[in-house]
């Protein structure tokens, strides 16, 4: 079971691609839908940052189908914990720096 995804990335007039795994084998040890929910996001923000990228909430809600409320409640639960969360906030913000 394994799930990859090439989500386009508007950066300024550039249209780039980002190849993410929305799913992966390791899934399926988690129980808690929150923490699997997590474990995705972090992935996903892992992935676009080694393609020198950043996705922002509104990318994390298309992929992940959460509301953006839950993606910043969780963000925010992973940044107390000491996860360094990599993640674009607002529209001045570049998204990639490739």
């Amino acid at each position: 079971m394994s799930g990859n995804l090439i989500y386009k990335i508007e950066d300024g007039h550039r249209l780039l691609s980002l190849e993410l795994t929305v799913c992966d084998e390791d899934d399926l040890k988690y129980t808690s839908l929150s923490e699997l929910r997590r474990k995705r996001i972090m992935r996903l923000l892992r992935e676009a940052k080694e393609q020198g990228c950043l996705l922002g909430y509104k990318d994390l809600n298309l992929i992940l189908l959460s509301s953006l409320a839950t993606l910043k409640r969780d963000i925010s639960y992973l940044k107390k914990q000491g996860i360094e969360i990599f993640i674009k906030n607002g529209k001045s913000e570049k998204a990639c720096s490739v």
